[in-house]
């Protein structure tokens, strides 16, 4: 990114050079460089801080502990507290179960050696009914775990793959247990996915 904004500058200040010795056609051509240049620069800081929001992945590590609380029948408080991040989420649960759901993306391996390892984001937290019809009729509850301000580069993804040679594989992944009264659950990710565990 340093590079390409480096540059840029470079070849618009050359431009503005030739523009004042009256070479209109190389001018012009040089600031354009130099404007592509730039914008590049700023498409590779923006995808560089979304992909912050994303998490480094490199072996099974816990990402999350979570607490229920019922409160009524099939109503549960969640208490969720972050492995990378100092917050706690409360959120009310309806339901038999939760479900915790994540992204993730993978690199190739040679994109690996020069450091990029596999990322996660928590996307969603909802509840879900055991009995099918319940699920159909019955109050459901669901609650984003990210902002949501950020460029939706999922999508990008989804759409030119093929010009990201870089990018292994992108999934989504997810893992639900039942939520019982005061119980601790944690919430581990590896190369495969979410692993959900009872803890006490």
């Amino acid at each position: 990114m340093a590079v390409l904004l480096t540059l840029s500058v470079l070849f618009v200040v050359m431009g503005i050079r030739r523009f004042f010795r009256g070479k209109l056609i190389s001018a012009s051509i040089q600031s354009l460089s130099g404007v592509s240049l730039f914008l590049a620069g700023l498409l590779s800081l923006s995808i560089a801080v979304n992909l912050y929001s994303y998490d480094r992945l490199t072996y099974e590590q816990n990402i999350a502990q979570l607490i229920f609380t019922q409160i009524d029948k099939q109503q549960f408080r969640a208490k969720i507290s972050y492995a990378n991040q100092n917050k706690v989420d409360e959120f009310l649960i309806r339901g038999d179960e939760w479900q915790m759901d994540a992204r993730v993306i993978k690199w190739h391996s040679w994109a690996q050696l020069l450091g990029l390892n596999s990322q996660y984001r928590l996307e969603r937290i909802s509840g879900r009914y055991s009995d099918i019809e319940e699920e159909q009729l019955k109050p459901r509850t669901v609650y984003s775990l990210n902002s949501g301000n950020e460029i939706d580069y999922w999508k990008l993804i989804n759409n030119y793959k093929k010009w990201l040679p870089w990018i292994d594989t992108h999934y989504g992944s997810a893992a639900y247990l039942p939520m019982i009264d005061k119980t601790i659950y944690s919430l581990s990710l590896t190369q495969t996915g979410l692993i959900a565990r009872t803890i006490k």
